[in-house]
């Protein structure tokens, strides 16, 4: 009796262990997919799951490897590992107990992970784990984030100054145009013909204008980023059921990534979660942060579904530049009532003060919006700049725009907005119109300064080096 008891026990325990296994592995999430990238601002991994579950991420050194454990989950029968990208030499994967699956990235140095973050997309949760750098030469795109030549004036004036000093142009006995080094057309007439001076390996190319990094002293220029709306406030919404909301914070995420991978930059954003905040918070926790600049992010609606386009508004205090921008500033200044926030009247002194500080940022406001709005429209249609009393741009005492990415309340223009690929061409056009701002509007004791000072006394030497005509 005894010896059937025992073996009762332990057929039972058996069943038991085998129902918990196969509960595990039914309620175990599923690694589908597992894609790496590299490019201008780093390498970028992605886990592409059926539904959100733990995980673990362990950092080694010597070598380095980056090692993430999900306690609960399983990979896709079939699931293909990526090749090498940018700073990961290779991926493994495991099984460190059953019931857990272990990827291990092999890295080519010693680069922290950004801190990692999960994204909702229409194939399911992914978990996004990225690694800040320059990428691979060959894989970053020519539209890079870095210091293009062409972004900077002073480096043309300095490279046609040179090359106006080592190859001069002949002059015919007609006057023939040229181009001196102030880059404006200019008529030369010697009354002499000039033989052409052939070029020899002696002439010295001009050089291209100086790369500085990072120094101790200097500072990151702060890009204030602010996701329209936010919690009992969705904002617009679209035919198929898109919140603004949701697509301000995805680009606002995914500019604040970009920028943080830019030497000389960094990011802040106003809010990184489905929070309201009150539009005048807004502008002070910026204000806070020390930003250099103010960028809204939002999503446009019209009743006219076929209305497309990104357009860039900034602060007016003497009426707006249209009726669409009056009727716009008007319905995102209601953002207020909408999560609860009293409106306060101010007193006469700080409203006169706050006027003359505006009007001293307001031309700032208009440059770098067009700069911005130019780069968008490589990504898509553009409107134009207007003016409006927006009061989120209201009581920024720096550079401030609001940015309307596109119109939400267009079906096809909402499935682009939700796109997380559009969402990064939008967010590399409105870094690349800050970046164009910043070129030739440096503050001082930043990155950008320090360029703009090595990029002026290169062109200077070159001259100098030219000698006279």
């Amino acid at each position: 009796m005894r010896a059937k008891g025992i073996r009762f026990e332990q057929v039972l325990l058996a069943a038991m262990l085998l129902a918990a296994l196969f509960w595990n592995l039914a309620n175990a999430s599923e690694i589908k997919q597992l894609r790496i990238e590299s490019g201008a601002t780093g390498t970028r991994a992605e886990l592409l799951l059926d539904r959100e579950g733990p995980y673990k991420l362990i950092d080694l050194r010597n070598p380095d490897r980056l090692v993430v454990d999900f306690p609960e989950s399983r990979l896709h029968r079939g699931l293909n590992l990526p090749k090498a990208a940018g700073v990961v030499k290779a991926v493994r994967t495991g099984q460190p107990q059953p019931g857990a699956v272990r990827i291990v990235f092999d890295l080519a140095g010693s680069v922290a992970v950004l801190k990692p973050r999960i994204e909702q997309s229409a194939d399911g949760p992914r978990l996004v784990l990225e690694w800040p750098g320059d990428g691979d030469a060959a894989s970053a795109p020519v539209t890079a984030v870095a210091m293009p030549p062409v972004r900077d004036p002073i480096a043309e004036i300095a490279l046609s100054t040179a090359e106006v000093a080592v190859a001069p142009v002949p002059a015919p006995a007609v006057a023939a145009p040229t181009t001196l080094a102030t880059g404006i057309p200019t008529r030369i007439a010697t009354g002499k013909p000039e033989s052409v001076l052939p070029a020899t390996p002696a002439v010295e190319a001009p050089r291209p204008a100086p790369q500085r990094s990072m120094q101790p002293g200097m500072r990151p220029l702060v890009i204030a980023i602010d996701a329209g709306h936010g919690g009992q406030d969705p904002g617009a919404i679209g035919p198929n059921g898109n919140r603004e909301k949701n697509v301000t914070l995805a680009i606002a995420r995914e500019l604040a990534r970009q920028i943080n991978a830019t030497p000389g930059m960094k990011a802040y954003l106003t809010r990184d979660t489905d929070v309201f905040i009150p539009l005048n918070r807004r502008a002070v926790l910026a204000r806070g942060a020390k930003a250099d600049i103010f960028v809204s992010i939002h999503a446009d609606a019209a009743e006219n579904r076929e209305a497309t386009g990104s357009s860039v508004y900034v602060l007016s205090t003497r009426g707006a530049s249209s009726q669409r921008a009056r009727w716009l500033a008007d319905k995102e200044n209601a953002a207020d009532l909408i999560g609860g926030v009293k409106l306060a009247s101010g007193d006469t002194l700080k409203s006169v003060l706050l006027d003359l500080t505006q009007s001293g940022q307001m031309k700032a406001s208009s440059d770098a919006a067009n700069h911005v709005l130019g780069s968008l429209g490589s990504v898509g249609k553009t409107r134009r700049v207007e003016h409006a009393n927006f009061a989120v741009l209201r009581t920024s005492d720096v550079p401030a725009m609001l940015v309307e990415t596109g119109f939400i309340s267009n079906p096809g223009e909402e499935q682009r907005l939700a796109d997380r690929d559009y969402q990064r061409s939008l967010a590399s056009a409105i870094l690349d119109g800050v970046h164009a701002y910043f070129s030739r509007q440096p503050p001082p004791g930043t990155l950008y300064a320090a360029r703009a000072q090595a990029t002026q006394e290169s062109g200077i030497a070159s001259i100098g080096a030219g000698g006279s005509p």
